[in-house]
């Protein structure tokens, strides 16, 4: 079997037409020494267009988004801070003398209203019989 150059049989080497066919089409060179150089969008080489393109962001850049990150931090703290502490005024002494619970799971619960304000006040406007029904089930959904 033939292989290499000679693998055609007639001595050319492979990927060169035969001579014998003379009517062989026009054929669009696609790669090979032949192949006409495409610029991209017709524009003439310049060669400033040719240097690199940086990658990454200038130091000046990013020392700027470094203290645009600080301050939209410090901005956001100081949102939290400001948020006003909104209870009503008889919530923890309505909740914590409730007989028949144990101080941690109270203070779950209560931590649960401080949370959940709506609540809170209707756990204050409860008669007793329901604030004790409204913390039995609270407790037991949340396994205590």
């Amino acid at each position: 079997m033939a292989t290499g150059k000679h693998a055609m049989g007639s001595g050319e080497p492979l990927g060169s037409p035969m001579p014998d066919f003379p009517g062989t089409p026009d054929v669009e060179i696609l790669d090979g020494p032949d192949k006409p150089v495409a610029k991209p969008f017709d524009k003439p080489l310049d060669p400033v267009d040719r240097k690199r393109k940086r990658g990454g962001l200038m130091e000046e850049e990013i020392n700027v988004f470094c203290s645009m990150t600080e301050v939209v931090k410090e901005v956001a703290t100081a949102i939290r801070e400001c948020k006003p502490l909104d209870v009503h005024p008889n919530l923890y002494g309505a909740f914590m003398t409730q007989g028949g619970f144990s101080n941690e799971a109270l203070m779950a619960a209560l931590s649960h209203l401080l949370d959940n304000k709506a609540q809170g006040v209707g756990f204050v406007a409860m008669a007793d019989a329901h604030r004790v029904l409204w913390l039995r089930s609270w407790l037991g959904k949340h396994y205590y």
